[in-house]
């Protein structure tokens, strides 16, 4: 599966396309970029800068970029900053103007180091690690996640941190994180209870298809079952790849719900997402292994990308979104013009998957959001 932002609206996926070239202007503008408006989505053009020059970065809203001599430098953690992309860190923001590292509920921080601030939970570093909130204590919603304000093992419900329930224990669903990390609440049984995700074998009821060895469930007997072959007519499949706006315009055939994604270079032309109907196979070595660590020792409301971080694990969850990429059936190729600048923030280095600074920034800088969509997918 491929990485791509989750459509609910035609207006959430970028528009992008080429700059046409030019030798009116020196140096020649190499990036432009709008936000989303009431006159339709955000729009991202790409140019190629003459040899030995460079495409810097644009923060603000609408912008340009020209080529320049210089690669754009990133800044050091306590250099003074105006923006979040200017600061060079995996987890760098700009903070009171100067470049931190903010750090979210249960991650590693080091008191001697100003550069470290928590800012979530009880934003204070204590023991080598950023507080949260514990029973009782009134909690708030974030971008981040609703719950990262409490440590873990803790959700956020009705404005109180709460203990989340342990394995086997009755649960009501009234919250996707009710039960403790890596178990759902299954309300497909008589009393639903908390069950491990992905322990479930084919027909045994369930609500979700996390639940499930199979990672897929057929909504018609609400059971665990195999994915369903693809429809197929003149030999090319009728939903998987095709045009959508929403997650119902793509079912499969037994009336279950596939996921509608931003296609990686959309034009304007037709929808600006595409189906996709496969699920990642929990049994694949790669994807045990995360999902495993990442249940002891992240937060639930981690991204992946901050959870491989802080557990040393960026090589596992690149080799995962690999897998996907190979089973993606985005129908669309991002042209050469934008090679450069629309990069994963995951890349090979030296034969060995490591985490790109300067990559990670650029895509800050672009705003470029690669979201999982979750490990469903």
């Amino acid at each position: 599966m491929s990485r791509g932002v989750q459509v609910a609206a035609q207006d959430q996926c970028q528009l992008r396309n080429c700059l046409p070239p030019d030798d009116t202007q020196d140096p020649p503008i190499c990036y432009k970029r709008t936000g989303v408006s009431q006159y339709g989505p955000g729009a991202q053009s790409f140019g190629t800068c003459p040899a030995n020059l460079h495409c810097s970065f644009c923060s603000s809203l609408p912008c340009e970029s020209r080529c320049q001599v210089e690669k754009s430098e990133l800044r050091p953690l306590g250099a003074e900053c105006y923006f979040d992309e200017e600061c060079d860190g995996i987890f760098a923001r700009c903070l009171q103007r100067v470049c931190k590292n903010a750090l979210l509920t249960h991650q590693a921080c080091d008191t001697s180091n100003d550069n470290d601030v928590c800012v979530t939970g009880q934003k204070s570093c204590f023991r080598g690690k950023c507080q949260g909130l514990s029973s009782g204590k009134p909690c708030n919603a974030h971008p981040e996640g609703r719950d990262i304000e409490c440590n873990p093992g803790w959700y956020c419900f009705l404005g109180v941190c709460s203990p989340q329930l342990p394995r086997g224990h009755t649960c009501a669903g009234l919250h996707p994180s009710e039960c403790v990390r890596g178990f759902r609440c299954n309300l497909a049984l008589f009393s639903p209870k908390c069950t491990q995700e992905y322990s479930l074998t084919l027909g045994e009821l369930s609500s979700e298809a996390r639940l499930c060895r199979s990672n897929h469930m057929d909504p018609r007997i609400q059971a665990c079952a195999e994915m369903p072959p693809l429809e197929m007519r003149n030999k090319k499949p009728l939903v998987s790849g095709r045009d959508c706006s929403q997650d119902s315009d793509c079912p499969r055939a037994d009336t279950s719900i596939g996921v509608c994604l931003c296609k990686q270079w959309w034009e304007g032309l037709g929808q600006s997402g595409y189906c996709e109907l496969t699920v990642a196979d929990p049994g694949r070595p790669a994807f045990k292994r995360f999902w495993e660590a990442s249940g002891r020792l992240c937060h639930h409301d981690w991204s992946e990308e901050r959870c491989a971080v802080e557990i040393d694990m960026e090589d596992v969850l690149e080799q995962i979104r690999q897998e996907r990429k190979v089973k993606s059936v985005d129908p669309t190729e991002v042209k050469e013009c934008a090679k450069l600048l629309i990069t994963d923030d995951f890349v090979e280095t030296g034969g060995a998957p490591s985490r790109s600074l300067q990559a990670g920034a650029v895509i800050k800088a672009l705003g470029i959001l690669h979201v999982i969509a979750g490990m469903l997918m």
